[in-house]
């Protein structure tokens, strides 16, 4: 008997079995290049195959799966997708941050600031939620709602990749260059955002050719 997803009343079933499904595959719980059915995921997390089938739909529109007629794949991890989605990374990052420091107000200051307390704090698994909480600070501090859906479409096969590579010194380094695009924006300060911004994009880019596969 299958056991099923513990149901959120302030989430939707698809959004419970979309993030469900996201942190099997971002943390490689199901491994890269696994192919499943619909009705396997779905005695998997133990949800209906209608919010499944509705949050594959999501999760293909990220990149994270493809669906065909022969099943649900989870792509293999690829070097050149990484660095394909981080030249995308950089232009709407740039783009963000210019935004958010355009509109900012003192309640997006709180939200920027309560990130910054605790990202020293973090371990490589909460890094990867942390990440997920900025971009969703500094899209809703741009005003731009199509800014935040860009940026998920772009993060998920990232923090796969990320997590799957990643030592301890990564994660610090990655925690210091998010950190400053933070504090620049906190500042108020365009140009030492947007450099920040292509710090964190070119060492990744370096992550990322260094851990080709």
């Amino acid at each position: 008997m299958k056991k099923k997803l513990k149901r959120d009343k302030n989430k939707t079933m698809t959004e419970q079995v979309y993030e469900k499904l996201e942190d099997l595959i971002v943390f490689c719980e199901i491994e890269p290049g696994t192919v499943l059915t619909e009705a396997e995921i779905s005695e998997m997390i133990g949800a209906g195959r209608t919010p499944v089938r509705e949050a594959l739909r999501m999760l293909a529109n990220e990149s994270l799966v493809n669906v065909s007629r022969i099943g649900v794949l989870i792509p293999e991890m690829s070097g050149s997708t990484q660095l394909q989605l981080l030249e995308v990374r950089r232009a709407i990052l740039k783009l963000c941050v210019e935004k958010a420091i355009d509109r900012l107000t003192e309640i997006d200051k709180k939200a920027i600031q309560e990130l910054l307390d605790v990202v020293d704090e973090q371990d490589d698994v909460e890094f990867l939620y942390w990440l997920k909480r900025r971009h969703k600070v500094l899209a809703k501090c741009s005003k731009n709602q199509f800014i935040y859906e860009e940026l998920r479409n772009v993060q998920g096969l990232s923090h796969r990749f990320w997590y799957f590579y990643a030592k301890k010194e990564d994660h610090k380094e990655g925690q210091t260059l998010h950190k400053y695009i933070l504090e620049a924006v906190l500042e108020q300060d365009k140009q030492k955002a947007v450099a920040a911004v292509d710090d964190l994009i070119d060492y990744l880019e370096a992550f990322t050719r260094k851990n080709l596969i």
